[in-house]
């Protein structure tokens, strides 16, 4: 359920949560708090800007007709004056050019929430004056309302701030707070490793397919079966390692895998991938 605790000033803005930038991420996350009002029967107004006219366009009426109002603004100085929580969905670049709009905060009553990725809190708090700022680092399955997001909060930010930053990443899927010198990790083991599933089931089909069952069924059969792992890991909450011997059997099927993918350096490829990506994370941001 997406809860807000606002200040009385909060309250009042004509806009709960906005987004600068309706790209991929920022309209996911848009088109998540709709649908999280829909199911709460909540009424969290959104507003909306972005320097493509059509984009606000497009969105505007998708939220209206999904039941959330929606306010579009010409201006990022408008909707900081205009909004309780804003959302900087723009990309890294950009935002040196934006900064003095988003400083806009007279009453210093708004908190700002930013998925510029390779920013660091100390550059978006001396930038925009305040301590009233999130990071997150969600992954692409915000689309999906299945997200897994890093949330680092500044040292100095408000309980209540952090407290509505998780709640809306928990309305795109799960967040996860991390201190932001482990967002590296974070990409390696999440906002990346989804590609390395894909790369895994990819894997598990073409075996299914060379075993004599067409490609596309084995894929669907390798995902389904990828999303019974997580079911029982969620209701078991085991360590990974326990489960997975409970379905070695003595001399059985499995074990013969297991066997193969260690003589493959299975554990050890993927430790390096994480780290690879970890790596040229660290090295992007400096």
């Amino acid at each position: 359920m997406l809860e807000l605790d606002l200040t009385k000033a909060q309250r009042e803005k004509e806009a709960k949560i906005s987004f600068i930038g309706l790209g991929n991420m920022g309209s996911a996350i848009a088109k998540a708090i709709a649908f999280q009002n829909k199911e709460d029967k909540t009424s969290f107004s959104v507003g909306l800007f972005d320097a493509n006219p059509s984009q606000i366009s497009a969105l505007e009426n998708y939220l209206e007709d999904e039941g959330t109002k929606a306010y579009s603004y010409d201006s990022i100085e408008s909707l900081v004056k205009n909004s309780a929580i804003v959302v900087i969905c723009v990309k890294p670049q950009i935002l040196p050019a934006i900064y003095e709009e988003l400083r806009n905060n007279n009453d210093n009553s708004v908190c700002f929430i930013s998925i510029a990725a390779g920013v660091p809190l100390s550059t978006l708090s001396e930038n925009i004056k305040t301590e009233e700022i999130v990071r997150f680092m969600p992954n692409i399955a915000a689309q999906a309302r299945k997200a897994v997001t890093a949330v680092a909060p500044h040292k100095n930010c408000s309980e209540s701030h952090l407290k509505n930053s998780m709640n809306i990443a928990n309305t795109i899927g799960q967040g996860f707070i991390l201190s932001e010198d482990k967002f590296a990790a974070f990409i390696g083991i999440s906002g990346s490793a989804i590609a390395y599933i894909f790369e895994f089931a990819h894997a598990l089909a073409l075996g299914g397919t060379r075993e004599g069952i067409p490609y596309n069924q084995a894929a669907d059969i390798a995902f389904s079966t990828m999303e019974s792992a997580m079911s029982l890991y969620n209701m078991e909450k085991e360590n990974p390692i326990s489960l997975m011997v409970k379905v070695c059997s003595a001399g059985g099927t499995t074990i013969e895998g297991v066997k193969a993918l260690g003589e493959g350096s299975f554990d050890n490829t993927v430790i390096n991938a994480v780290s690879k990506a970890a790596q040229k994370s660290r090295d992007l941001e400096k």
